[in-house]
């Protein structure tokens, strides 16, 4: 996403995987990119991100969420589709959630049960679906070749925009301290 964000983007992060991820893989490109990231409770970005996009609307601005923190407000695809709030938002779907994987490792001795799963592995959704269905732009990546376009598509369009992108529930963000 480093290399996707416009010179002029403003990207606003969730906490938890989300903020994880960005922290630790995303970079700032020029002195007029923006990061803001949660400090706050899952689910924040998504909201803040059309606040923000309200609040600056000549600049593209990109929300990062998992499909965790996104499940919390959802439903505000509707709000940004019916006002006009054409923020692009990216959600690492792994349709888990899965920051809590290692903590249950560790409670069930390093091996779940398929009931303890139950607690952080949710439905899979096709959030670019329900998107579309709900008048935004929903585009679905499943490769990582597919991401840049799915991306330039996402910034022409003249409305709200939501990047499923489907990822490894294996796939732990790293840690900072073990």
């Amino acid at each position: 996403m480093s290399d996707l964000v416009p010179d002029d983007g403003l990207v606003v992060v969730d906490t938890g995987h989300a903020g994880m991820w960005m922290g630790g893989m995303y970079d700032l490109r020029t002195s007029t990119q923006s990061y803001i990231r949660s400090a706050g409770h899952l689910g924040w970005a998504f909201p803040a991100s059309l606040g923000a996009r309200c609040a600056t609307p000549d600049r593209p601005v990109v929300c990062f969420t998992g499909d965790s923190g996104f499940w919390y407000h959802v439903a505000e695809i509707e709000t940004a589709v019916r006002w006009g709030i054409n923020s692009i938002t990216v959600v690492n779907n792994n349709h888990s959630g899965n920051q809590s994987k290692r903590g249950f490792d560790r409670v069930y001795g390093g091996k779940q049960t398929e009931q303890a799963e139950e607690m952080w592995v949710f439905t899979d959704v096709d959030f670019a679906r329900l998107a579309t269905d709900i008048g935004a732009l929903g585009i679905r990546v499943d490769k990582p070749s597919e991401l840049a376009p799915a991306f330039d598509q996402a910034l022409s369009a003249d409305r709200p925009a939501v990047i499923d992108v489907v990822t490894d529930i294996d796939a732990l963000a790293p840690l900072a301290v073990e």
